[in-house]
């Protein structure tokens, strides 16, 4: 039985109160990094806003309703076939990822960058490794798959995949971010509906961070850029720079649409699988067909809560895009 105290309004209300807190939070941190006498190293900048930005508020609300926490955050064993499938999926998805951040990255470029190179500068590829996949697969998926995700076992699927891809997309605070993150939220979604098992979107995330992490890596090891940039210095620089760009686009799209195909045949066995084994267990696959029945399906998904989340966090990364162009 799905709890009456997890609804739409109380998972939007904790996005509009966690998105005010990063906010408030991230002012608080450049002031005191700006009155430091030493800069704070870079991996400074991925631990506090999942320790601290995410972890706190998800803290106190995972506290606030402890004897729902099995609710908020369904701890089923996913099987073999499930840990296989969950990854088969996630690496069919990198291809459309990085399509969709080369042609983002053109307009608004890539802030998460930066903060990469510093920390691969300080620590190597091995803190990469340990910070990059491991916090945001635990944390974010806490918020969002866990108690943002809780609250719309009442809604469609659809409905609730697709505002808590909004979410995901705006927690990350920049609309580059925000237009690959939209598509992993969504998707980690059903992963999460038809095995009922946070660790599905948490295993998605983790191999998804690991290989956005550890591919770039190789490649810098294993081709030539010096080679590249004496190439592009010996012709036009700026028709070099958009022959490569219209090359590498096209190519991911044919990349992208080739490993698309079997992520949906992946899908398709995924689903099957599981709701034969939701049927053979007795659990609920669609909490909002069974919720019509009894006649208790009457929630509004898109609430006021979801709408100020919404508009709040586009005016930040607003505010955050205008600031990055000054510095440029």
């Amino acid at each position: 039985m799905i709890s009456p105290k997890l609804s739409p309004n109380k998972s939007n209300m904790f996005m509009l109160i966690l998105m005010a807190f990063i906010i408030v939070a991230s002012f608080v941190f450049v002031i005191v990094q700006d009155l430091s006498s030493t800069p704070a190293p870079g991996w400074v900048g991925i631990v506090v806003p999942q320790l601290v930005f995410l972890g706190v508020p998800s803290a106190v609300y995972l506290i606030m309703h402890r004897t729902k926490i099995r609710e908020i955050l369904p701890m089923r064993r996913l099987g073999g076939k499930n840990i296989l499938m969950v990854i088969g999926m996630s690496l069919a998805l990198y291809p459309l990822i990085i399509l969709i951040n080369f042609v983002t990255t053109l307009f608004f470029g890539n802030p998460i960058a930066d903060t990469m190179e510093a920390v691969q500068y300080e620590g190597g590829i091995l803190l990469m490794l340990i910070l990059f996949p491991i916090l945001p697969s635990i944390f974010e998926e806490v918020a969002m798959r866990g108690i943002v995700f809780s609250g719309f076992a009442k809604v469609k699927i659809f409905s609730a995949a697709l505002i808590n891809g909004l979410f995901f997309g705006v927690l990350h605070q920049n609309f580059n971010q925000f237009s690959y993150a939209f598509v992993i939220g969504f998707v980690m979604c059903y992963m999460m509906y038809y095995t009922k098992s946070i660790w599905a979107p948490v295993l998605c995330h983790f191999v998804l961070n690991f290989v956005l992490v550890l591919v770039p890596y190789l490649m810098s090891r294993f081709i030539n850029l010096e080679a590249l940039e004496e190439t592009a210095n010996a012709t036009d620089l700026q028709l070099y720079q958009w022959q490569e760009y219209l090359i590498s686009f096209f190519v991911l799209i044919f990349v992208a649409a080739l490993f698309m195909a079997g992520f949906i045949a992946i899908y398709l066995a995924y689903k099957r699988h599981n709701l034969r084994r939701n049927e053979a267990e007795g659990i609920v696959t669609d909490t909002y067909a069974a919720a019509r029945e009894a006649g208790k399906s009457k929630q509004t998904a898109f609430t006021w809560g979801f709408w100020a989340a919404m508009g709040l966090s586009l005016a930040w990364m607003i505010y955050i895009q205008w600031i990055i162009s000054q510095a440029g």
